[in-house]
């Protein structure tokens, strides 16, 4: 449906028209928790990351992770309005000088006429969603400056996932359902001559009306174009849409959406990517079959492909500027966190008092185990860190959170915390595999192809427990799953059939079920074997990390799998490092300002100042 009238409507038109209604938001989300795993909450009196706001609500996050994620900023945008129901409820309000009557000829839905009410005022994607990607933002997002050390492709995309993104893209959905049913009103208005004084005031206030969208629309549309493209276009970008005038036109039905639709395309492909020049064409082709066939809803089909690819064109400019300064920005970790953390506590807005005490507690149990307490040397002090995370990551059960100072690096935590988990579980379902054919005095032929399919098949099935609690009803399906498997594998090697008895599927069974839900015995056993390996490996890799830049560490993070000799020991490897990673990046942080001073305050100016007694010999930096 173009917005302007047939031709016959044109020319009956008026000579006078009146001037239509003239109307103008999300920040980079990182770390998402998983699902079984307790946030780390305490930014309600810690870190204020408005700066920096993370993965992202419409959002984009930088992928692998996901970023950019943006709430509505709601000194630059108006209030959405009530959430009416019913148009009993809206005709009700008094209108806006700038609300438009929906004619009752037009015959629209109760559905369509409560959208109009109460979807949102603006697009999804606005200049304020994208502000985020700007490269002043880029480079004091906290959050993505801590991925970039651990993730050398890290880009942004989209964040649609999650509730959030659920009820974005419904948003988003209303959002353009209410443009059609706007553009509809226009053009049927335009169409019929109707004017806002055809009818008494009294039944003018009784119809249901709504603040128009379409100008919050072209100047949105204004803004962002005028932050993709160079300044010598903006005088055209100006000229093009100008919102007053556009809206004079709609409301007289002889706007050439056509037109503006091809100025759009030819624009957008002078300065995006070449292979943005398809979804060009493909708006073009939307928004002139929607004007042809008068459909407004093609012409929002060709509207929401518009705002995409504007939502892309910023994407690109700010994965190219995270390619361009990833370097910086990773080499300039050490000295931009310390400077963020000592403001924030300077302020009182981050209370790292409790992050004390537990690497406090952790050196004197440390030392009151030891038989010649002088006996350590410089990398004493780091490696109770480590020890005191492997405590969090390997027991039983799930921490409340990781202490605050570790707020940036808790959703990697929480992933390893997952992997070792699973990695104790897997070895204890190896075990009952192993006592179930031993039970029947058989033995593997092939071992090593057994085992690797094994834990490919049983680790699968493993993860799938992730966001379950223990002896919650999924939990139990699944471990009942876990034990028919072990049995196939058992029944398999023993009688190389797929014939499985009730009785040994029943026996596995109350084994997995009994081991995984206890702390000690296998647990435990197993617990403490992988412990063992881990801190090794965590320990060698951060002696090695310690002369290192942050750059060349995270550099250093590949490990080719031929250099393990299994898939367990290529994942403990790449786990290690990135335990030893994340320590050693957070102890040059946090070592001067908090673990390794004495009797200093945990707030305040003081815990700053330069002390002689800081032994300095005692820093692995």
């Amino acid at each position: 449906m173009d917005l302007q009238k047939t031709k016959e409507a044109r020319h009956d038109a008026p000579g006078k028209q009146d001037e239509g209604p003239e109307c103008p938001l999300e920040p980079y989300k990182g770390s998402s928790h998983s699902k079984d795993s307790p946030k780390n909450d305490s930014l309600g009196h810690g870190p204020d990351t408005s700066s920096a706001k993370q993965s992202t609500d419409r959002g984009h996050r930088p992928q692998n992770r996901q970023f950019y994620t943006q709430e509505p900023q709601q000194a630059a945008s108006p209030s959405p309005g009530p959430s009416l129901s019913t148009t009993t409820q809206f005709s009700r309000s008094p209108p806006s000088s700038k609300a438009i009557d929906i004619p009752p000829t037009l015959g629209l839905g109760s559905s369509e006429i409560n959208l109009l009410a109460t979807a949102n005022r603006y697009p999804p994607v606005t200049k304020g969603t994208l502000s985020e990607l700007d490269l002043p933002c880029i480079m004091s997002n906290i959050n993505l400056r801590m991925d970039a050390n651990f993730d050398r492709d890290l880009h942004f995309k989209p964040d649609l996932d999650g509730e959030k993104g659920l009820k974005k893209r419904k948003d988003a959905a209303d959002y353009w359902e209410a443009m059609a049913a706007e553009i509809t009103i226009y053009a049927f208005c335009a169409s019929c001559d109707m004017g806002e004084t055809a009818e008494d005031d009294l039944q003018v206030h009784e119809r249901p009306n709504f603040e128009p969208r379409l100008p919050g629309l072209f100047e949105t549309l204004q803004d962002v174009l005028k932050t993709l493209v160079p300044e010598r276009d903006h005088p055209n970008v100006m000229q093009n849409l100008e919102v007053a005038l556009l809206m004079q036109q709609i409301q007289k039905g002889v706007l050439d959406m056509i037109g503006i639709a091809n100025w759009l395309a030819a624009l957008l492909k002078t300065h995006c990517a070449p292979m943005r020049d398809e979804w060009a064409d493909s708006m073009l082709e939307q928004i002139a079959s929607g004007s042809q066939s008068q459909n407004a809803t093609e012409i929002v089909r060709g509207l929401r492909t518009l705002f995409a690819i504007l939502e892309a064109m910023k994407l690109d400019v700010a994965n190219h500027q995270i390619r361009a300064f990833r370097v910086l920005l990773v080499e300039d970790t050490i000295p931009f966190l310390q400077e963020y953390f000592k403001n924030k506590i300077e302020r009182d807005n981050f209370r790292v008092e409790s992050s004390r005490l537990w690497y406090q507690d952790l050196r004197e149990r440390e030392l009151r185990r030891m038989e010649d307490p002088m006996q350590t040397d410089g990398f004493w002090p780091l490696s109770l860190l480590f020890q005191g995370l492997s405590e969090l990551l390997l027991q039983f059960n799930s921490p409340e959170a990781f202490p605050e100072t570790f707020l940036f690096d808790s959703e990697r935590l929480w992933q390893l915390r997952a992997w070792l988990q699973n990695s104790i579980n897997l070895e204890i379902c190896r075990h009952i595999f192993e006592s179930s054919v031993h039970s029947q005095r058989r033995y593997l032929p092939t071992p090593a192809q057994t085992y690797a399919t094994f834990r490919s098949r049983i680790g699968t099935l493993m993860e799938e427990n992730d966001d379950c609690t223990r002896g919650s009803p999924r939990w139990l399906r699944n471990v009942r799953c876990i034990a028919l498997e072990i049995a196939r594998f058992t029944n398999t090697a023993c009688c190389g059939d797929s014939t499985i008895s009730d009785d040994v599927i029943s026996q596995i069974e109350a084994l997995l079920e009994w081991h995984l839900s206890n702390e000690h015995g296998l647990f435990q056993y197993f617990q403490n074997a992988l412990r063992e390996k881990l801190l090794e490996a965590t320990f060698s890799s951060a002696k090695r990390f310690l002369n290192m830049s942050p750059l060349a560490i995270c550099d250093s993070q590949r490990i080719p799998s031929h250099t393990a000799a299994d898939q367990q020991q290529y994942d403990m490897e790449r786990v290690s490092m990135r335990l030893a990673h994340m320590g050693v990046l957070h102890w040059r942080v946090w070592a001067p300002i908090l673990y390794v001073r004495e009797s200093v305050p945990p707030t305040g100016e003081s815990i700053f100042q330069s002390e002689h007694e800081m032994a300095h010999d005692r820093l692995p930096f």
